[in-house]
């Protein structure tokens, strides 16, 4: 019986996307309109875009997982972790938005006059969000596999077909999908919570819960701060790496870029926080109630701890609408970051480069066509993924803070000149590589490679060195 109904749930979802997806094919032939929906988004589909775009397989299903594993300290490296990044965010829309660029690359070039800086910038961004595109990959078809009892290999084969669909159409495209997937993790969130908490009794059942914990000897397991618990550096090293990362992640530097006004842009960042806080909070209560409903569960991996939970011991045909709010949070991210790998690997990689215009319609063909590789191989390398979502993401985090985090906010906020964004970036970069080699991975999750890489950025960039000429400079 479960099955018909997740069969019918994702139909159901497939028509949807069919529908809302076609949107923005035959949109705009110009560069802003694919890239940036023409900078006209309102406020509800900028908030709607960045919410689904800021959840990803990485929340709706590995975060779950590590606080049903872990208790409620998880927290602290994850989602507070994360929600971090929304500060450095306020201070970003504001002066970010005032720069009439395509892509987020582009704005190395304006404020540092240089291409070296905007090329480079675009391969770090190609190569980190083909890692975390695979991500994505990997929690639908984990997801999928468990709605349909189809195998991991055709699952991955579907997001593959819908995250080509509704990218191909551009900003436009996504951000329709976007509103409703959206909704989708809003109410799936909310409503596995309260499903989790009905199952075991309601409020007095969790109250009993929470007391078998002690009965159990598990009582640090709701310690925010537990005796003996996460090291100190291993807080640091996800605050820095996650933090920072998001601080920086151009995934939603480009939600500020297309708002329609600078005041939307910051409306947005207020009011999206109110909703991440909120299905932050419906995350934690699910992955507590599991822990209460079924303390012994044994997995190899956490990412597979969510599905199981709402396929066997959830008793409601309510349950494909929490599984198909993975499914969204997976495809919304998904879309998002590989139309910005292809626009970044198009625009700011092959056409500084070759030093040739070329009509606005003809990159967006381009950019299709790199849309459609980059999907490919990803798919390929998510046919063995890595395993532990929330872990590998953090590299990608990692990667991204150390690159982007000092250039971009430092180009905004003082006149620091391009030899210290060449080096901040690059000696970043590169110390972030040999951090990963040199420290054993044992004991990466407590001394991460962005501590010492983080360092290196950014006293690279506020070396001494000569200043911009003030025209370069905004205000």
């Amino acid at each position: 019986m479960d099955e018909l109904l997740y069969l019918g749930v994702f139909l159901l979802y497939t028509i949807a996307i069919l529908i809302l997806g076609k949107h923005g094919f035959d949109k705009t032939d110009e560069l802003k309109g694919y890239f940036l929906a023409g900078r006209n988004l309102s406020l509800f589909p900028s908030i709607a875009s960045f919410c689904a775009t800021w959840f990803s397989a990485a929340s709706l299903l590995g975060l779950p997982g590590l606080i049903y594993e872990g208790g409620v300290s998880v927290l602290w490296t994850t989602a507070i972790a994360w929600l971090l990044g929304i500060v450095g965010l306020f201070f970003l829309s504001s002066k970010l938005y005032t720069y009439n660029v395509v892509t987020v690359p582009e704005f190395f070039l304006i404020r540092y006059q240089s291409k070296l800086l905007q090329v480079w910038i675009g391969i770090v961004l190609s190569i980190s969000y083909l890692l975390y595109v695979v991500i994505q990959i990997r929690g639908f078809g984990i997801v999928v596999s468990e709605m349909l009892e189809v195998p991991y290999m055709v699952s991955v084969f579907l997001i593959y077909i819908f995250v080509l669909y509704t990218t191909f159409g551009g900003l436009h495209s996504v951000a329709r999908t976007d509103i409703f997937h959206f909704c989708l993790i809003v109410f799936g969130t909310i409503l596995g919570a309260i499903l989790v908490v009905n199952e075991i009794g309601g409020v007095s059942g969790v109250v009993s819960g929470f007391a078998s914990f002690g009965d159990r000897g598990t009582d640090t397991y709701l310690a925010l701060f537990p005796e003996g618990g996460l090291p100190f550096w291993t807080l640091i090293s996800a605050f820095f790496s996650l933090g920072l990362g998001v601080a920086a992640n151009p995934q939603y530097a480009v939600r500020i870029l297309s708002s329609r006004s600078k005041h939307v842009a910051l409306k947005m960042i207020f009011l999206s926080a109110f909703f991440l806080v909120l299905i932050y909070f419906s995350i934690f209560v699910i992955g507590i109630g599991s822990r209460i409903l079924d303390p012994d569960l044994q997995f190899t991996n956490t990412d597979e701890i969510y599905p199981y939970i709402i396929t066997y011991l959830l008793q409601t045909p309510w349950k494909g609408i929490l599984l198909i709010s993975v499914v969204a949070a997976a495809i919304s991210t998904a879309n998002s970051q590989l139309l910005i790998m292809a626009s970044s690997f198009v625009y700011d990689i092959t056409l500084p480069i070759r030093k040739q215009k070329s009509p606005d319609s003809t990159i967006i063909s381009w950019t299709r066509w790199v849309i459609f590789v980059f999907a490919t191989l990803a798919l390929l390398i998510a046919f063995t993924p890595p395993k532990g979502i929330v872990q590998f993401s953090g590299h990608v985090w990692g990667i991204i803070a150390v690159s982007l985090f000092f250039p971009l906010y430092g180009g905004l906020y003082t006149k620091a000149s391009r030899k210290n964004a060449l080096l901040s970036t690059f000696g970043g970069s590169l110390a972030y590589i040999l951090a990963f080699l040199l420290i054993p991975k044992e004991i990466q999750p407590a001394y991460h490679p962005v501590l010492p890489s983080i360092a290196v950025a950014g006293f690279l960039f506020f070396l001494k060195g000569g200043r911009l000429n003030a025209s370069f400079y905004r205000t």
